[in-house]
């Protein structure tokens, strides 16, 4: 009996990374082992097209200083907004998709960041689209879910990210 109690004890213990979710609009990713949630604290540094990136914790909360699954998103699209109360703009598809994969390669190159500094492998996924970051990069699968951002943009990553600032000042009113 007590070595039931015990071994039901540890399995409480012991947690999984969550379930990634199939959202077309997010990058969802997820830490493959636990990791320090000190990892968590630099997600927001840069200001993000549609959401800030949204982090979370299994296991506790972040700032306990436990090891634990990190989990968060990078929602990629903002389609429209509201400037003041009632009033709404569309964002043009085009450069909608262009703030889309610039948001997506600074994410995956963030989760890369904290692979190599960490020591721990990201799931990431988009819509169906899977693919694995790690601390040598991005695997074939997580390149082939960039690459399809970059044919719907129509730039590739070096005119994604030189075309950040011109289209943060032609929405700044989204703020």
């Amino acid at each position: 009996m007590r070595s039931a109690v015990l071994l039901l004890a540890v399995a409480a213990c012991t947690s999984r990374p969550p379930a990634l979710h199939d959202d077309p609009q997010a990058l969802a990713y997820r830490s493959r082992s636990k990791v320090t949630d000190a990892a968590a604290g630099d997600a927001r540094r840069r200001p993000a097209w549609s959401e800030p990136n949204h982090v979370h914790a299994v296991d506790g909360p972040l700032g306990d200083g436990n090891d634990k699954f990190l989990f968060g998103e990078a929602r990629l699209y903002l389609g429209e907004y509201e400037t003041e109360p009632g009033k709404f703009r569309e964002v043009d598809p085009k450069d909608d998709a262009l703030m889309a994969y610039a948001d997506a390669l600074f994410t995956v190159q963030q989760l890369k960041e904290w692979a190599q500094r960490y020591q721990v492998a990201w799931d990431i996924q988009l819509g169906r689209a899977k693919g694995r970051v790690e601390a040598s990069g991005a695997d074939a699968s997580a390149q082939k879910l960039l690459a399809e951002l970059s044919r719907k943009a129509g730039d590739g990553a070096e005119q994604a990210e030189a075309q950040r600032r011109r289209l943060d000042q032609k929405y700044r009113d989204r703020r």
